[in-house]
C-alpha cells in the first residue's frame, strides 16, 4: 500500500521566477494503491488511479496527452513545462521550470526538474508513466560567404552554434533529466515514452541541430532500452545489463519507446506551413490514446528501447510500426 499525489494544483501559475517555482497546491485525501499484477485479460489492476509525469504538459502534444490521461484514463496527472500553465489545464500538479538568461546545461534542467518533483510529491509516490511531449524545431542558420566580413562571419558563428545549443536544450535536455529522475521515481512496470522524429533516422541537411538532438534522443531510447529487463538483444549484452541494473529495480520491467512522428498536426505547425496537406500529420490525441493504451495494457507495448514510426491511416486514425 502507498499514498498518492498530496498536493493538488488550485489555481493557474501566473509568474516566473529564476528558481524552480511551483504552482499552488492544496491537501489530496490520502487514498491508497494496492500494487498488483495483471487481470486474466492483461490489463494492469488497481484501486487507486495510476500517477503519470509529461514533460511538455503547455503544448498542444502535452495537452493532448494530460487530457487523455486525466480524463478518459482517471489517472493523476503531474506536467512540468517552461511556459505558463494553460487554463484549461487537467493536471494534479504542476512544475514551472525555469527559465534561464542563456542556454540551460542538462545539469541545471535536470536538477529543476528533481527539485520540482520532491516538492510536489509524498515520499512513497511512485509514477507509473513519464512522457516526454517536449520539443520544438529550428533549421540551420544561413552561412556567411566566404566573401563575408570578419564580423559577419563571427556573428555567423554564434548563430550556428546557438541553434545547435537551441536544439539540443529544447529537444534531449528534458529527455535526459527525466531519464535521470526515473531513477527515484519510477515504479515497477513503468513506462517511459519520448516523442523522437521520423527524419532522424536519416541525415538531415538543412536542420542539422535538430537532426543532432533528435539522434541523441534516439540513443538515449536505446541504451535505457538495452539495459531494461525487457529488451531484445544478445545474451551477452543481457547479462551485462543485469550487472548495471542490479541496484535499480524499476529497469526490470521498465519499458522505454521512442514515438516517432513526421509531422505533428498542432497549432503552430498549421501556422509554420499553412499550405501542408494537414491529413499527413498525425493528430496528437491518437498519439495520446496509444500512449494510454501502453499504460493500461502492458503486454501490448513495444520491446523496451523499441523505435515506433506512426504516420495517419486511410480509416482517419494512425498506424504505429516499429522500425528500430
Amino acid at each position: 500500500m502507498r499514498s498518492l499525489l498530496l498536493r493538488k494544483l488550485s489555481q493557474p501559475q501566473t509568474t516566473r521566477s529564476i528558481a524552480p517555482s511551483i504552482a499552488s497546491f492544496r491537501p489530496l485525501p490520502p487514498p491508497v494503491r494496492r500494487l498488483s499484477s495483471y487481470d486474466d485479460d492483461g490489463y494492469y489492476s488497481s484501486e487507486g488511479p495510476k500517477t503519470a509525469l509529461v514533460l511538455g504538459s503547455s503544448g498542444a502534444l502535452g495537452r493532448s496527452v494530460t487530457h487523455h490521461l486525466s480524463k478518459n484514463l482517471d489517472m493523476q496527472v503531474i506536467g512540468a513545462d517552461l511556459k505558463e500553465l494553460p487554463q484549461d489545464n487537467t493536471l494534479d500538479a504542476f512544475i514551472a521550470m525555469p527559465m534561464w538568461e542563456r542556454y540551460s546545461g542538462v545539469g541545471d534542467m535536470t536538477k529543476a526538474l528533481v527539485s520540482g518533483m520532491f516538492d510536489v510529491m509524498d515520499d512513497e509516490v511512485k509514477i507509473d508513466a513519464i512522457i516526454c511531449a517536449s520539443g520544438g524545431w529550428q533549421g540551420d542558420p544561413v552561412v556567411p560567404t566566404e566573401d563575408a566580413s570578419e564580423d559577419e562571419f563571427i556573428a555567423g558563428a554564434r548563430a550556428y552554434g546557438e541553434t545547435i545549443d537551441n536544439m539540443m536544450e529544447m529537444n534531449l535536455a528534458p529527455v535526459l533529466a527525466a531519464g535521470y529522475a526515473a531513477n527515484r521515481f519510477m515504479d515497477t512496470e513503468g513506462l517511459f515514452v519520448v516523442i523522437g522524429a521520423t527524419v532522424a533516422l536519416s541525415p538531415t541537411p538543412g536542420m542539422l541541430g535538430y537532426g543532432l538532438s533528435k539522434v541523441g534522443v534516439h540513443h538515449f531510447i536505446q541504451t535505457i532500452g538495452e539495459i531494461s529487463g525487457k529488451s531484445v538483444t544478445t545474451k551477452s549484452r543481457r547479462k551485462t545489463a543485469r550487472k548495471i541494473r542490479k541496484d535499480k529495480e524499476y529497469l526490470d520491467t521498465l519499458s522505454i519507446v521512442g514515438i516517432l512522428p513526421t509531422t505533428i498536426d498542432t497549432p503552430s505547425n498549421r501556422e509554420t506551413m499553412p499550405g501542408a496537406d494537414f491529413s499527413e500529420w498525425t493528430k496528437p490525441k491518437d498519439i495520446a490514446e496509444e500512449i494510454g493504451t501502453w499504460i493500461q495494457m502492458p503486454p501490448l507495448r513495444p520491446h523496451s528501447g523499441s523505435l515506433v514510426k506512426v504516420f495517419p491511416n486511410k480509416t482517419g486514425g494512425a498506424s504505429f510500426n516499429v522500425v528500430r
